[in-house]
């Protein structure tokens, strides 16, 4: 009997993954949080960062946005606000917003601040992935 989890990795607007894994590495919001054979039930709430998916010597990788992971039953299911494929990830791209976005003029409002800064590091995430 092969020991995985089934797992699924969803967001509102399609299924991004569907298989049965050996080992699965979530962004929870705060630190990251690995899943094997036989995990206790838990829920948590996702951050902004890196999804692991390993079968064997394979490992796939996802970017994920907020959202819920939940483990039951070997089952694991990642309910994503917005999350990526590896492939989806484009390097050149994302390093062009990043600069477009560290070029601007810094905003004096605190709110406006903020909002660069997390778009900043939502970015820089997507270019980790995406250069692996």
């Amino acid at each position: 009997m092969a020991l995985k989890l089934n797992c699924n990795v969803l967001t509102p607007e399609r299924q991004i993954y569907e298989g049965q894994i050996d080992f699965a590495v979530v962004q929870a919001y705060d630190g990251e949080m690995g899943f094997l054979y036989n995990h206790a039930p838990l829920i948590s709430e996702l951050g902004t960062g890196e999804i692991r998916l390993r079968t064997g010597d394979n490992t796939e990788y996802f970017y994920v946005d907020g959202g819920f992971v939940e483990i039951k039953n070997n089952s694991l299911i990642i309910l994503a606000q917005e999350a990526a494929i590896k492939q989806e990830l484009k390097a050149d791209v994302l390093e062009a917003k990043i600069k477009e976005i560290s070029a601007l003029p810094r905003p004096e409002g605190y709110a406006e601040r903020l909002t660069i800064d997390i778009e900043l590091k939502k970015l820089k995430a997507r270019l980790q992935i995406a250069k692996k």
